[in-house]
């Protein structure tokens, strides 16, 4: 049996794979994943996304007793440890007074690993539960959710009646979160001899323009009540070859975070006519805009009978947040169930230097959720 130890070890070796997107590398965690399956006789599937990078689906036949598949989901990419340095190395695991510190600790390699457990503890206590379970591990989330794309549009999802994606949420049930709309500005200019810039035109004095004129002008006044206002920050900025070198091209990217509602072909046009505003002062700018990631905000009815469930389970009312899951994608199937975002490990250093997870959230997280799967009694009665 997967108890609290054996569950901790495991975390700690999937922390210790160093799966940063890019590229990725998630195979190394999906193999570890089908590893642990195959010596609980639980039945695995993995899909292929691209060399080095598989999806993994686990599956937990229930009783038969009624129709209804629970979905579990946790991607296995993590971002990259970043340039400020950490206290540990980001992908060997140290555990300090009751906190393992590693790149991916809470997000989201402990929720997966936790939902990895419950399917495994469900198993080798020969329970069986009134529906079908699935685990759904995908690659790429950080990076445009592309494995949960991969996995809703080739049908894998089309089965299910609801799903839990184990998220650090701190035990907060939500219900809703912002969609992500990444964009990348390119300037293109002349390049000219750095002591000669009147010979050349400069893309990144351009671009700065084009910042300027965004920051100054583009403006959201939507507002909802759970995920408050909409966003977006200017993250990252290229341009540039050497110092004696004006430069023809440069570059900006964009993320904005949206409500439900809101168009987002709608707000990059409305970005392309900021952009020619600027180039009315500047006639010789050209410019170009790509959507790099396009994600829609998650939207779950609160009075769902799956969601008010979970909330009078765990003790919760519904919540939304600024950050996307791959929920945004498995949305987009061609079936229609409720998600949820759920866990019970804080999220706060998710994406930062030293990021962590409390044991206790771990394991406690583990508990709640199989507590939860085993007390559901779906309505969905078997058509024999």
């Amino acid at each position: 049996m997967i108890n609290d130890s054996i569950a901790i070890q495991a975390l700690k070796e999937v922390l210790e794979m160093d799966t940063s997107n890019p590229p990725g590398n998630e195979e190394l965690v999906a193999n570890k994943l089908q590893f642990i399956f195959t010596e609980y006789g639980i039945e695995t599937t993995a899909i292929a996304h691209s060399a080095g990078r598989t999806n993994l689906i686990a599956t937990l036949p229930g009783d038969g007793s009624t129709d209804e598949v629970i979905g579990l989901s946790g991607h296995m990419d993590v971002v990259p440890p970043g340039d400020v340095p950490w206290d540990s190395l980001p992908f060997d695991p140290v555990e300090v007074d009751g906190r393992i510190y590693a790149r991916g600790a809470c997000d989201m390699k402990s929720g997966l690993m936790a939902a990895v457990a419950v399917l495994c503890r469900i198993k080798h206590e020969g329970l069986k539960l009134p529906f079908d379970l699935k685990l759904f591990a995908s690659i790429g989330e950080e990076r445009g959710a592309v494995g949960a794309k991969q996995l809703t549009e080739e049908g894998y999802t089309d089965c299910l009646s609801a799903m839990i994606i184990t998220e650090p949420t701190n035990g907060r049930v939500i219900t809703s979160h912002k969609g992500a709309l990444w964009l990348r500005i390119t300037t293109h200019g002349k390049t000219a001899h750095g002591s000669k810039p009147e010979r050349g035109v400069n893309a990144l004095m351009h671009l700065i323009s084009i910042v300027n004129e965004l920051q100054r002008a583009l403006r959201f006044d939507e507002n909802d009540e759970k995920l408050g206002q909409p966003s977006f920050s200017f993250n990252v900025m290229n341009g540039g070859k050497t110092t004696n070198m004006v430069p023809d091209q440069s570059s900006v990217e964009i993320d904005i975070r949206t409500l439900p509602g809101q168009s987002h072909a709608s707000i990059v046009q409305d970005i392309k006519d900021h952009i020619q505003h600027v180039r009315a002062q500047h006639p010789e700018l050209q410019a170009s805009v790509e959507v790099i990631n396009d994600l829609p905000p998650l939207e779950t009815d609160d009075h769902h009978q799956f969601v008010e469930f979970a909330c009078e389970h765990l003790n919760s009312r519904t919540f939304g947040m600024s950050g996307y899951t791959d929920g945004s994608r498995y949305q987009m199937g061609t079936s229609d169930f409720p998600i949820i975002v759920w866990s019970g490990i804080e999220g706060v250093t998710a994406h930062q230097p030293n990021e962590v997870v409390y044991i206790d959230h771990y394991t406690k997280t583990i508990e709640q959720l199989q507590s939860l799967l085993m007390a559901y009694k779906p309505q969905k009665i078997h058509q024999l």
